[in-house]
């Protein structure tokens, strides 16, 4: 595997375990749609400690999907979905490998479900 393959498969790991936690993807979408925000502001929106917000946010910087903006002591938290977008493509392409494999499972079972052909037993 090339390095930049090699590179592009932990980003994607990253992405991926980033994404594995349901309290990482409520903040995704909180910043989706809340723009910017302070990362007081973010704490707030859940009912966890300020440390469990950070301990989620440091996790979903390393993996890229949210950058940091500092002024003073204040942090500003916002998504990157840029990042998600090589996540979308493997999944897509499963989507579409998997999606062939049920037609054609569709199209085989059809017929015996409607009684149209003996299935050899």
């Amino acid at each position: 595997m090339s390095r930049n393959k090699a590179r592009e498969e932990r980003e994607l790991n990253r992405v991926f375990q980033a994404l594995a936690s349901p309290d990482r993807r409520r903040i995704l979408a909180l910043l989706r749609e809340g723009g910017e925000l302070k990362v007081g502001e973010v704490g707030k929106a859940f009912s966890m400690t300020q440390n469990g917000v950070s301990k989620h946010l440091k996790v979903l910087e390393a993996a890229g999907l949210v950058k940091r903006r500092v002024e003073g002591r204040v942090h500003w938290i916002s998504v990157n979905l840029a990042l998600l977008e090589p996540a979308r493509a493997w999944l897509d392409s499963h989507y579409h490998f998997w999606n062939q494999r049920l037609e054609a499972f569709g199209d085989y079972i059809k017929p015996r479900a409607q009684g149209g052909e003996e299935d050899g037993t």
